[in-house]
């Protein structure tokens, strides 16, 4: 594939991610770009990775050999600023949530439609090296047929780690719409798609302290649920109970585990792009039937840790989604983390709230494939 040039707007914290890992990782991506709300923040992270303009949206929109822009502002302005992108002529991966509501998300697609433009959206950790070897695991029948799923995501909040974590309890905030959308995709990836779910959700505390930063010690406001607490059904029959919080301290229960007839897989953080799975055979639990020695008793409490079949690049990286949707722009290839996809995580997220709200099951309107699996053999940084 040729170089692709791209521009990013927003030059928060998750930007630093993108951009050192793009530059690293992915050579057939060029950003020359960047722009912020705060020029002075544009201006200072193009110099800090060595990116040729730092600017404003509109001088970004404008330079005319950007193909492709990422989208990493707040969530409450994704919608508005991808469709100023898409109204620049240029196509669109936005950071997650793609939307805050199914509506939204589909009338930013029909937009792209109508300018013969694409659009991509976070997660794009289902492509790391981690979560295409649980997929290869599976669908090579290790652990059998996979029946149940149990994922949760416990965490004590984000000001525990982020100078700056209002928007994270506002509107388009949570820990639904800020993690929820590696699980569904991780979910997406390895099953398909989903068919119904149903929820509870509450609100641990209606104020939080920050605890990292120049304002450590300050108290914000919380407007949304920081608790969910569902059950979905995947449109293959499988059931997945999941838990995602903010308000946890600790917990001891497990981040992502998958049941299957013949075995357990558990799955490592959706989050990341890398990380070792481990696997659990049924003949480890019935060896002891036939051997009952002490051997085999310590041998039956253990999971087996699988090595990653794919490049491992890095635990917590970025920007596989962007390479994805150039290799599509420029190859025609279909896209993984593409229009469907995208609309599918973000009716998943809001059924979810809708759900907890109600009080009823709520019925998946969307669909889509699963997202082709990585290519054994690939070579770092490629597709």
């Amino acid at each position: 594939m040729r170089n692709v040039k791209i521009g990013i707007i927003g030059c928060g914290v998750i930007s630093n991610t993108y951009m050192k890992e793009i530059k690293r990782l992915y050579k057939e991506l060029d950003i020359i770009a960047c722009a912020d709300v705060d020029v002075k923040c544009a201006n200072s992270q193009a110099k800090k990775y060595d990116i040729p303009i730092g600017c404003t949206v509109d001088e970004l929109l404008a330079i005319k050999e950007i193909e492709i822009v990422v989208n990493l502002t707040p969530p409450r302005f994704h919608s508005e600023i991808n469709k100023k992108i898409l109204l620049a002529g240029k196509h669109v991966f936005c950071e997650k949530p793609f939307a805050m509501t199914l509506e939204e998300a589909q009338a930013t697609v029909t937009l792209a439609k109508e300018h013969n433009l694409l659009v991509a959206s976070a997660p794009d950790t289902f492509m790391g090296s981690s979560l295409q070897t649980c997929r290869k695991v599976i669908d090579d029948n290790w652990i059998g047929k996979p029946l149940y799923v149990t994922a949760n995501m416990m965490s004590a909040g984000v000001e525990t780690w982020h100078p700056s974590p209002e928007a994270f309890y506002q509107e388009g905030g949570g820990p639904l719409c800020d993690m929820g959308p590696y699980y569904f995709s991780a979910l997406i990836a390895l099953f398909g798609s989903i068919k119904e779910i149903v929820a509870f959700s509450g609100k641990g505390f209606d104020n939080r302290e920050i605890y990292v930063g120049d304002r450590k010690g300050q108290n914000i406001m919380v407007e949304v649920p920081t608790h969910y607490a569902g059950i979905i059904r995947m449109n293959n029959g499988m059931i997945v109970n999941l838990n995602i919080s903010f308000d946890i301290w600790h917990s001891t229960l497990p981040l992502f585990e998958v049941y299957g007839t013949e075995g357990t897989l558990k799955v490592p953080d959706p989050n990341m792009s890398g990380g070792r799975l481990a696997i659990y055979r049924k003949e480890q639990f019935l060896d002891i039937l036939y051997d009952d020695s002490e051997l085999t008793k310590q041998h039956r409490e253990d999971s087996v840790e699988i090595p990653e079949l794919y490049p491992y690049v890095g635990k917590y990286t970025r920007g596989y989604g962007v390479l994805d949707l150039a290799y599509a722009v420029v190859d025609k290839t279909k896209q993984r983390c593409g229009a469907d996809t995208t609309c599918h995580i973000v009716e998943a997220i809001s059924g979810m709230m809708e759900s907890a709200q109600s009080g009823k099951v709520y019925q998946m309107k969307t669909n889509c494939d699963r997202p082709i699996a990585i290519e054994l053999g690939i070579s770092a940084g490629k597709l």
